[in-house]
């Protein structure tokens, strides 16, 4: 099983990398919507963690306006697949 910290890790590479975003700026309890995610930025994100984890993530507004960013993790660990090596 992938550790937790492994999975924070690819969730803040992902949400840095679509989202434009600062990682020092990702404090774990960083809500979406204070980190001026717009929905064009979630949607790139949602797909960016739906190829790096290998599953599908339903759009909730519940998700853009009141989670913190690592909310994310414990989904995608639980429906995460391994990530082949390259």
């Amino acid at each position: 099983m992938t550790s937790d910290t492994e999975i924070r890790n690819r969730v803040i590479a992902v949400v840095t990398k679509e989202a434009m975003i600062d990682a020092d700026k990702l404090a774990p309890d960083a809500l979406l919507a204070d980190l001026n995610i717009d929905s064009i930025d979630m949607v790139m994100m949602l797909q960016g963690l739906e190829e790096e984890f290998g599953i599908y993530i339903p759009v909730e507004k519940a998700w853009r306006n009141s989670k913190p960013w690592v909310t994310f993790s414990p989904l995608l660990k639980t429906r995460s697949k391994p990530k082949a090596d390259a």
